[in-house]
Protein backbone atom coordinates (compact mmCIF):
# COMPACT_ATOMS: atom_id res chain seq x y z
CA UNK A 1 0.00 0.00 0.00
CA UNK A 2 1.75 3.25 -0.89
CA UNK A 3 2.27 6.07 1.18
CA UNK A 4 1.01 10.07 1.35
CA UNK A 5 4.51 10.70 0.10
CA UNK A 6 4.48 8.18 -2.64
CA UNK A 7 1.51 9.90 -4.29
CA UNK A 8 1.04 12.51 -6.56
CA UNK A 9 -2.61 13.64 -6.76
CA UNK A 10 -3.59 16.11 -9.31
CA UNK A 11 -7.48 16.00 -8.50
CA UNK A 12 -9.00 19.13 -9.34
CA UNK A 13 -11.33 18.92 -5.89
CA UNK A 14 -11.29 18.08 -3.17
CA UNK A 15 -7.46 18.56 -3.33
CA UNK A 16 -5.04 16.83 -1.31
CA UNK A 17 -4.64 18.52 1.93
CA UNK A 18 -1.10 18.63 3.84
CA UNK A 19 -0.91 15.45 5.82
CA UNK A 20 0.38 17.28 8.97
CA UNK A 21 -3.47 19.02 9.22
CA UNK A 22 -5.19 15.80 8.30
CA UNK A 23 -3.18 14.17 11.39
CA UNK A 24 -3.97 17.09 13.31
CA UNK A 25 -7.37 16.72 12.55
CA UNK A 26 -7.70 13.27 13.12
CA UNK A 27 -6.32 13.77 16.60
CA UNK A 28 -9.25 16.29 17.05
CA UNK A 29 -11.57 14.15 15.77
CA UNK A 30 -10.75 11.61 18.63
CA UNK A 31 -10.33 14.59 21.31
CA UNK A 32 -10.39 18.08 20.79
CA UNK A 33 -8.10 19.87 22.72
CA UNK A 34 -7.98 17.40 25.65
CA UNK A 35 -11.78 18.52 26.12
CA UNK A 36 -12.37 14.77 26.19
CA UNK A 37 -15.02 15.49 23.31
CA UNK A 38 -14.72 14.97 19.11
CA UNK A 39 -14.49 17.94 17.27
CA UNK A 40 -17.71 16.02 14.88
CA UNK A 41 -19.10 16.18 18.65
CA UNK A 42 -19.07 20.00 19.84
CA UNK A 43 -22.00 22.57 19.48
CA UNK A 44 -21.65 24.52 16.75
CA UNK A 45 -23.23 26.87 19.79
CA UNK A 46 -20.85 26.56 22.26
CA UNK A 47 -18.16 28.70 23.36
CA UNK A 48 -15.48 26.43 21.57
CA UNK A 49 -17.01 26.37 18.17
CA UNK A 50 -17.28 30.62 18.40
CA UNK A 51 -13.98 30.64 19.11
CA UNK A 52 -12.89 28.21 16.22
CA UNK A 53 -15.12 30.47 13.86
CA UNK A 54 -13.44 33.75 15.39
CA UNK A 55 -9.95 32.83 15.01
CA UNK A 56 -10.55 31.38 11.32
CA UNK A 57 -11.70 34.43 10.22
CA UNK A 58 -9.02 36.52 12.10
CA UNK A 59 -6.24 33.91 10.07
CA UNK A 60 -7.84 34.61 6.56
CA UNK A 61 -7.95 38.08 7.31
CA UNK A 62 -4.35 38.30 8.01
CA UNK A 63 -3.80 36.02 4.95
CA UNK A 64 -5.73 38.14 2.41
CA UNK A 65 -5.53 41.54 4.20
CA UNK A 66 -9.31 42.19 4.21
CA UNK A 67 -9.73 45.32 5.66
CA UNK A 68 -12.43 45.82 8.47
CA UNK A 69 -15.13 46.96 6.10
CA UNK A 70 -15.16 43.45 4.73
CA UNK A 71 -17.65 40.31 6.16
CA UNK A 72 -16.57 36.89 6.17
CA UNK A 73 -18.85 34.13 6.40
CA UNK A 74 -19.19 30.13 6.49
CA UNK A 75 -21.76 28.97 4.77
CA UNK A 76 -23.08 25.26 3.02
CA UNK A 77 -23.69 24.44 -0.67
CA UNK A 78 -20.42 24.90 -2.29
CA UNK A 79 -19.82 27.67 -5.25
CA UNK A 80 -22.42 26.52 -7.08
CA UNK A 81 -25.24 27.45 -4.30
CA UNK A 82 -23.47 30.97 -4.30
CA UNK A 83 -25.05 31.21 -8.16
CA UNK A 84 -28.65 31.90 -6.61
CA UNK A 85 -27.81 33.41 -3.18
CA UNK A 86 -25.42 36.27 -5.42
CA UNK A 87 -28.73 36.73 -7.96
CA UNK A 88 -31.21 37.26 -4.90
CA UNK A 89 -29.12 39.34 -2.97
CA UNK A 90 -27.18 41.48 -4.88
CA UNK A 91 -30.48 42.25 -7.06
CA UNK A 92 -31.91 43.19 -3.50
CA UNK A 93 -28.96 45.99 -3.38
CA UNK A 94 -29.76 47.10 -6.92
CA UNK A 95 -33.75 47.60 -5.65
CA UNK A 96 -33.23 49.31 -2.54
CA UNK A 97 -30.82 51.79 -3.80
CA UNK A 98 -33.38 52.30 -6.46
CA UNK A 99 -35.91 52.75 -3.80
CA UNK A 100 -33.65 54.99 -1.41
CA UNK A 101 -33.55 57.66 -4.67
CA UNK A 102 -37.02 57.51 -5.48
CA UNK A 103 -37.98 57.97 -2.04
CA UNK A 104 -35.76 61.05 -1.97
CA UNK A 105 -36.98 62.42 -5.76
CA UNK A 106 -40.64 61.73 -4.55
CA UNK A 107 -41.00 62.87 -1.05
CA UNK A 108 -42.11 59.52 0.53
CA UNK A 109 -44.84 59.29 -2.54
CA UNK A 110 -45.12 55.03 -1.34
CA UNK A 111 -47.60 54.27 -4.53
CA UNK A 112 -45.93 56.56 -6.76
CA UNK A 113 -42.01 55.20 -5.60
CA UNK A 114 -43.13 51.49 -5.65
CA UNK A 115 -44.50 51.69 -9.35
CA UNK A 116 -41.27 53.78 -10.41
CA UNK A 117 -39.02 50.96 -9.15
CA UNK A 118 -41.35 48.41 -10.77
CA UNK A 119 -40.66 50.44 -13.71
CA UNK A 120 -37.09 50.54 -13.43
CA UNK A 121 -36.62 46.97 -12.56
CA UNK A 122 -38.53 46.06 -15.87
CA UNK A 123 -36.63 48.80 -17.86
CA UNK A 124 -32.85 49.36 -16.21
CA UNK A 125 -32.04 45.93 -14.34
CA UNK A 126 -29.60 43.97 -16.18
CA UNK A 127 -26.55 41.81 -14.60
CA UNK A 128 -23.11 41.43 -16.20
CA UNK A 129 -21.92 37.95 -16.83
CA UNK A 130 -18.18 37.37 -18.24
CA UNK A 131 -18.53 33.69 -19.46
CA UNK A 132 -15.21 32.44 -19.77
CA UNK A 133 -16.29 28.66 -18.82
CA UNK A 134 -18.22 25.82 -17.55
CA UNK A 135 -18.69 27.40 -14.34
CA UNK A 136 -19.37 31.18 -14.90
CA UNK A 137 -21.95 29.27 -17.52
CA UNK A 138 -23.60 27.50 -15.21
CA UNK A 139 -23.94 30.45 -13.14
CA UNK A 140 -25.35 33.09 -16.04
CA UNK A 141 -27.73 30.19 -16.73
CA UNK A 142 -28.66 30.16 -13.06
CA UNK A 143 -29.54 33.68 -12.94
CA UNK A 144 -31.54 33.58 -16.55
CA UNK A 145 -33.62 30.93 -14.76
CA UNK A 146 -34.12 33.08 -11.43
CA UNK A 147 -35.02 36.14 -13.04
CA UNK A 148 -37.06 34.97 -15.97
CA UNK A 149 -40.84 35.73 -13.99
CA UNK A 150 -39.92 39.18 -14.50
CA UNK A 151 -39.71 39.02 -18.08
CA UNK A 152 -37.42 40.33 -21.09
CA UNK A 153 -33.75 40.08 -21.25
CA UNK A 154 -31.90 40.78 -17.79
CA UNK A 155 -28.82 39.23 -17.62
CA UNK A 156 -26.19 40.08 -20.54
CA UNK A 157 -23.48 37.52 -21.29
CA UNK A 158 -20.60 40.43 -21.62
CA UNK A 159 -18.55 38.02 -23.16
CA UNK A 160 -18.55 34.17 -24.45
CA UNK A 161 -14.71 33.21 -25.45
CA UNK A 162 -16.31 30.45 -27.34
CA UNK A 163 -17.28 33.13 -29.87
CA UNK A 164 -13.44 33.98 -30.79
CA UNK A 165 -11.91 30.58 -30.02
CA UNK A 166 -14.01 28.31 -33.04
CA UNK A 167 -16.83 27.46 -30.18
CA UNK A 168 -14.50 26.44 -27.26
CA UNK A 169 -13.63 28.69 -24.14
CA UNK A 170 -10.03 29.23 -24.59
CA UNK A 171 -8.49 32.71 -24.81
CA UNK A 172 -10.06 35.63 -22.80
CA UNK A 173 -10.32 38.64 -25.79
CA UNK A 174 -8.94 42.03 -25.19
CA UNK A 175 -11.19 43.92 -22.68
CA UNK A 176 -12.30 46.33 -25.28
CA UNK A 177 -14.50 43.51 -26.98
CA UNK A 178 -16.06 42.98 -24.00
CA UNK A 179 -19.75 44.37 -24.16
CA UNK A 180 -20.59 45.44 -20.33
CA UNK A 181 -23.38 47.41 -19.74
CA UNK A 182 -22.36 51.56 -19.41
CA UNK A 183 -22.40 53.04 -15.87
CA UNK A 184 -24.67 55.81 -15.62
CA UNK A 185 -21.13 57.93 -15.80
CA UNK A 186 -20.68 56.63 -19.37
CA UNK A 187 -24.58 57.64 -20.83
CA UNK A 188 -25.98 53.91 -19.79
CA UNK A 189 -28.22 52.62 -16.70
CA UNK A 190 -25.79 50.52 -14.81
CA UNK A 191 -26.03 47.04 -13.83
CA UNK A 192 -26.54 45.22 -10.45
CA UNK A 193 -23.05 43.36 -10.88
CA UNK A 194 -20.06 41.87 -13.33
CA UNK A 195 -19.80 38.30 -12.26
CA UNK A 196 -16.52 36.16 -13.35
CA UNK A 197 -15.09 32.86 -12.44
CA UNK A 198 -11.53 33.68 -12.06
CA UNK A 199 -10.31 30.40 -12.76
CA UNK A 200 -11.84 27.86 -14.71
CA UNK A 201 -10.95 24.60 -13.91
CA UNK A 202 -13.06 22.41 -16.54
CA UNK A 203 -12.06 24.59 -19.38
CA UNK A 204 -8.21 25.67 -18.42
CA UNK A 205 -8.64 28.98 -18.36
CA UNK A 206 -7.81 31.72 -15.64
CA UNK A 207 -7.48 35.56 -15.45
CA UNK A 208 -4.20 37.00 -14.97
CA UNK A 209 -4.59 39.60 -13.18
CA UNK A 210 -7.80 41.62 -11.91
CA UNK A 211 -9.47 43.54 -15.43
CA UNK A 212 -8.32 46.66 -15.86
CA UNK A 213 -12.06 47.91 -17.68
CA UNK A 214 -13.63 47.08 -14.00
CA UNK A 215 -11.00 48.83 -11.94
CA UNK A 216 -13.24 51.23 -9.78
CA UNK A 217 -12.74 55.43 -10.39
CA UNK A 218 -11.06 57.56 -7.68
CA UNK A 219 -14.00 59.59 -7.43
CA UNK A 220 -15.69 59.45 -3.58
CA UNK A 221 -18.88 60.87 -3.67
CA UNK A 222 -22.02 58.42 -2.75
CA UNK A 223 -23.45 59.20 -6.00
CA UNK A 224 -20.50 57.82 -7.47
CA UNK A 225 -19.59 55.21 -5.40
CA UNK A 226 -23.08 53.91 -6.18
CA UNK A 227 -22.48 53.36 -9.65
CA UNK A 228 -19.62 51.56 -9.83
CA UNK A 229 -19.49 47.99 -10.85
CA UNK A 230 -19.97 45.71 -8.21
CA UNK A 231 -17.69 42.96 -9.21
CA UNK A 232 -18.82 39.38 -8.08
CA UNK A 233 -16.07 36.32 -8.55
CA UNK A 234 -15.96 32.95 -7.73
CA UNK A 235 -12.44 31.85 -6.54
CA UNK A 236 -13.19 28.15 -5.85
CA UNK A 237 -10.44 27.20 -8.05
CA UNK A 238 -7.55 29.49 -7.07
CA UNK A 239 -8.64 30.59 -3.59
CA UNK A 240 -5.36 31.86 -1.65
CA UNK A 241 -3.39 31.00 -4.07
CA UNK A 242 -1.95 34.46 -5.10
CA UNK A 243 -2.34 38.08 -3.73
CA UNK A 244 -5.33 39.93 -4.34
CA UNK A 245 -7.02 43.16 -3.59
CA UNK A 246 -9.50 42.61 -2.16
CA UNK A 247 -11.60 46.31 -1.91
CA UNK A 248 -11.81 46.26 -5.62
CA UNK A 249 -14.26 43.00 -4.91
CA UNK A 250 -18.11 43.56 -3.96
CA UNK A 251 -18.06 40.02 -3.33
CA UNK A 252 -15.90 36.84 -3.34
CA UNK A 253 -16.66 33.31 -2.74
CA UNK A 254 -15.38 30.00 -3.09
CA UNK A 255 -15.78 26.61 -2.13
CA UNK A 256 -13.27 25.46 0.54
CA UNK A 257 -12.49 22.11 -1.11
CA UNK A 258 -10.32 23.38 -3.89
CA UNK A 259 -7.26 24.63 -1.98
CA UNK A 260 -8.03 25.47 1.95
CA UNK A 261 -10.41 22.84 3.34
CA UNK A 262 -12.51 20.17 2.91
CA UNK A 263 -16.14 19.88 1.01
CA UNK A 264 -19.34 21.40 2.11
CA UNK A 265 -17.44 24.52 3.35
CA UNK A 266 -18.12 28.07 1.12
CA UNK A 267 -16.01 31.10 2.19
CA UNK A 268 -17.60 34.33 1.07
CA UNK A 269 -16.25 37.84 1.73
CA UNK A 270 -18.87 40.43 1.66
CA UNK A 271 -18.27 44.34 1.66
CA UNK A 272 -20.68 45.03 4.56
CA UNK A 273 -22.50 47.89 3.27
CA UNK A 274 -24.15 45.80 0.74
CA UNK A 275 -25.27 43.98 3.74
CA UNK A 276 -27.94 46.05 5.18
CA UNK A 277 -31.06 45.42 5.39
CA UNK A 278 -32.90 44.72 2.11
CA UNK A 279 -36.44 46.44 1.41
CA UNK A 280 -37.54 42.62 0.20
CA UNK A 281 -35.01 40.19 2.01
CA UNK A 282 -34.67 37.13 -0.20
CA UNK A 283 -36.09 33.41 0.83
CA UNK A 284 -34.94 32.13 4.21
CA UNK A 285 -33.54 29.16 2.82
CA UNK A 286 -30.71 32.11 1.10
CA UNK A 287 -28.58 33.84 3.73
CA UNK A 288 -30.62 36.69 4.31
CA UNK A 289 -28.40 40.09 4.48
CA UNK A 290 -29.82 41.22 8.02
CA UNK A 291 -29.08 38.24 9.69
CA UNK A 292 -25.59 38.00 8.20
CA UNK A 293 -24.00 37.74 12.03
CA UNK A 294 -26.14 35.09 12.98
CA UNK A 295 -25.31 32.61 9.86
CA UNK A 296 -23.48 30.23 11.39
CA UNK A 297 -25.48 28.88 14.49
CA UNK A 298 -28.67 29.62 11.99
CA UNK A 299 -27.76 26.93 9.46
CA UNK A 300 -25.88 24.56 12.15
CA UNK A 301 -22.58 25.32 10.65
CA UNK A 302 -19.91 22.66 12.44
CA UNK A 303 -16.71 23.41 14.02
CA UNK A 304 -15.06 20.71 12.29
CA UNK A 305 -15.50 22.68 8.74
CA UNK A 306 -14.04 25.91 8.93
CA UNK A 307 -11.75 24.05 11.56
CA UNK A 308 -9.60 22.54 8.43
CA UNK A 309 -9.51 25.84 7.07
CA UNK A 310 -7.88 27.40 10.21
CA UNK A 311 -5.26 25.04 10.21
CA UNK A 312 -4.12 25.57 6.48
CA UNK A 313 -4.61 29.51 6.66
CA UNK A 314 -2.17 29.41 10.08
CA UNK A 315 0.15 27.02 8.10
CA UNK A 316 1.25 29.80 5.88
CA UNK A 317 3.18 33.21 7.32
CA UNK A 318 1.42 35.12 4.43
CA UNK A 319 0.50 35.34 0.82
CA UNK A 320 4.20 35.88 -0.44
CA UNK A 321 4.50 31.74 1.27
CA UNK A 322 1.54 30.40 -0.58
CA UNK A 323 2.16 32.40 -3.93
CA UNK A 324 5.79 30.96 -4.14
CA UNK A 325 4.83 27.63 -3.10
CA UNK A 326 1.76 27.26 -5.88
CA UNK A 327 4.45 28.84 -7.97
CA UNK A 328 7.11 25.88 -7.14
CA UNK A 329 4.39 23.19 -8.43
CA UNK A 330 3.73 25.13 -11.58
CA UNK A 331 7.72 24.67 -12.30
CA UNK A 332 7.47 20.95 -11.61
CA UNK A 333 4.66 19.47 -14.18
Amino acid sequence: MPTREEVTYFGAGPAPLPTPVLEAGAKAFLNFEDTGLSLAEISHRSPTATRILADTKSALASLLEIPDDYEILFMHGGGTGEFSAVVFNMVAVWVERRRRQAEKDLNGDEENILERVRREVREDLRLDYLVTGSWSLKASQEATNLLEPLGGDLVNVALDTRRCNNGKFGTIPAESTWNLTPTRKEGGRGSAFVYYCDNETVDGVEFPAFPSILNPSSSSSLGDQEDERLIVADMSSNFVSRRINVKKYAVIFGGAQKNIGITDTTILIVRKSLLAPPAQPPPSFLPPAPAHHHLPLQHGMHARLPWFCFSQFNKHAGMFSVAQLHAGKHTMV
